[in-house]
């Protein structure tokens, strides 16, 4: 059997795999179908039977029942989530760019993120909050840190700002009139930074995790 893919197959695969990666199970057919532009489940089953027989997934009947084949490297299990990195974050004076270079993606048990949703992670750069502490982790350089964009966000809360195009990670404060964001350091050099409430910086999301980073 020629196991070699054709177009849409390999389409159908890239958005199972992405799926997994981004909700830590698989679409339902449903999803598969509006994603695809297919007008009936049948012609998603088609494919996923053809995926099947060539070796790239297998069904158990259930419902989201799809499960991807490979190496380790490549299965997304359904106990993980798969969180983006997209880039860097100053934990000094606001320098490196806020581009969001995606980079890599962390994987996740669900349970240490306890079903936190719109969530990336970024890697830490500088110590100008090495002194803050998140689950028992120092937020130190090199670290990533996982930040959910829809958390409300209160008096000090671990935040990155958008400070002329750059991202920042401070402790948040709001004064009259203003914001202010904090260091938490055991560098005396870094001191606070004071914006106006109705400046172009941006409150980008809420620091919720820090995790290790083995390459440091």
């Amino acid at each position: 059997m020629d196991i070699r893919l054709t177009a849409k197959q390999e389409e159908v695969l890239r958005i199972i795999r992405n799926f997994y990666l981004e909700k830590g199970f698989a679409p339902s057919l449903n999803e598969l179908k509006d994603v695809l532009g297919i007008s009936t489940k049948r012609g998603v089953v088609i494919h996923l039977i053809a995926l099947e027989k060539k070796g790239y997934i297998f069904r158990t009947g259930q419902a989201r029942g799809i499960h991807l084949v490979g190496n380790d490297e490549e299965i997304a299990y359904d106990y993980l989530v798969g969180v983006p990195i997209l880039g860097y974050a100053n934990a000094g004076t606001p320098l490196v760019a806020a581009q969001e270079e995606n980079i890599g993606i962390l994987k996740i048990d669900k349970n240490i993120l306890r079903q936190k949703t719109n969530i990336f992670s970024l890697i830490i750069k500088g110590d100008s909050m090495n002194q803050a502490v998140i689950g028992g982790e120092k937020l130190q350089d090199g670290k990533y840190i996982i930040v959910q964009k829809d958390s409300e966000i209160e008096d000090g809360d671990i935040v990155v700002a958008i400070i002329d195009n750059c991202a920042t990670v401070k402790r948040f404060k709001k004064g009259k009139n203003m914001v202010i964001l904090y260091p938490d350091s055991d560098n005396p050099l870094f001191q606070p930074i004071y914006l106006d409430s109705n400046s172009d910086s941006l409150i980008n999301g809420k620091v919720i995790q820090i995790l290790e980073n083995p390459t440091i």
